[in-house]
């Protein structure tokens, strides 16, 4: 399987179609209360393009929005982390993302912990 496939795959299985499916339902619901007015036109410009990237996801923004999973849950990390961290590797740009998930415990704390 494809580095890439390997992380959406991945990504899926701890929740990601889950946390899009609630990114829409906010943003959706932010388009619906705004105000008119300029100012409401330019912030409804950008939420129009957050739904946008929502639902026509990039590499990136998948990366991006499994960083938030786990900065949100870090329970999740050592569950993508090996294929983060072989996106990474294959795709330097998104390293970024790869260096905001949360650290685990020291391999010290873990065999004391056995």
């Amino acid at each position: 399987m494809r580095i890439e496939a390997a992380f959406v795959s991945r990504a899926l299985e701890i929740g990601l179609a889950q946390t899009i499916g609630q990114s829409l339902k906010e943003v959706e619901r932010a388009i619906a209360d705004l105000p008119g007015g300029a100012d409401a036109d330019r912030h409804r410009r950008r939420l129009e393009d957050q739904r946008a990237a929502l639902r026509n996801r990039s590499l990136r923004n998948t990366a991006a929005l499994v960083a938030a999973m786990c900065a949100k849950d870090p329970a999740l990390t050592p569950k993508i982390r090996r294929a983060f961290a072989d996106l990474a590797e294959r795709h330097p740009e998104l390293a970024w993302f790869y260096a905001q998930l949360p650290s685990g415990p020291p391999i010290a704390d873990l065999r004391q912990a056995s």
